[in-house]
């Protein structure tokens, strides 16, 4: 059964079964479907069963009616159409497979590759991370240089006491 879900300022969802031929919606309580909201109007639209379509018909609202974000005066309703009755947003649930909108022609994608590049005047790195630079560090140098000089100083020791011989006895 094919159903329009009207979703309420507050947020809540109230869903009524289109099971009239003739479905009116409007912010009176003489409508079939009655939406309690200052932006409605009082007649504001109708819904007609044309065998398994189904027609929705502005009758001249203040507001307006929109569908899928298009004014909108009168047409057929697909599965799916988001249907706005002044600030009052709906949506049309069909159970009719054949109902649903069909998916759009793809369109031809026409790209051109550029004949040349260059970088920006004004070009920022955007990396989040840290580069590297090649700056010399005189306290990092200067203690690799006594390291260097401490371990040849010990090799030069080493080599001293095995060169020793012990006393003739």
């Amino acid at each position: 059964m094919p159903q329009l879900i009207v979703t309420l300022a507050d947020g809540s969802n109230v869903t009524h079964e289109l099971t009239e031929d003739i479905v009116t919606v409007g912010r009176v309580s003489d409508n079939v479907i009655q939406i309690e909201d200052a932006s409605v109007s009082s007649h504001h639209a109708e819904i007609v069963a044309t065998g398994k379509q189904y027609i929705l018909k502005d009758l001249d609202s203040t507001n307006g009616t929109r569908v899928n974000d298009q004014p909108f005066t009168q047409g057929t309703l697909h599965d799916g159409d988001i249907v706005r009755f002044g600030k009052i947003e709906t949506r049309y649930a069909s159970d009719n497979p054949d109902d649903a909108r069909p998916l759009p022609e793809a369109e031809a994608v026409s790209a051109t590759v550029g004949a040349s590049s260059h970088l920006p005047d004004d070009f920022a790195n955007a990396s989040p991370f840290k580069t590297k630079s090649k700056k010399k560090d005189p306290i990092a140098t200067g203690i690799l240089v006594f390291a260097g000089v401490a371990v040849l100083a010990f090799i030069g020791a080493v080599v001293m006491i095995l060169q020793l011989q012990p006393p003739p006895l």
